[in-house]
């Protein structure tokens, strides 16, 4: 399951986008997967979290 965010673009069709729970910021399922929780929320990303914090499992908790 991923945790996705539904928005509505300008032509009123609804896209959805992974986001990071902490930012907002766009995140790839392929993110997700690799450094999100099992639940496919992921709580830090490359625009709110380091490289290494990434690595240490701060994508996986809140």
């Amino acid at each position: 399951m991923d945790s996705l965010h539904i928005q509505k673009g300008a032509a009123g069709q609804h896209s959805h986008e992974r986001t990071c729970e902490n930012c907002g910021e766009y995140v790839t399922k392929q993110f997700v997967r690799v450094f999100g929780a099992n639940d496919g929320s992921v709580y830090g990303c490359m625009n709110c979290s380091t490289g290494r914090d990434l690595r240490d499992g701060g994508g996986k908790q809140p």
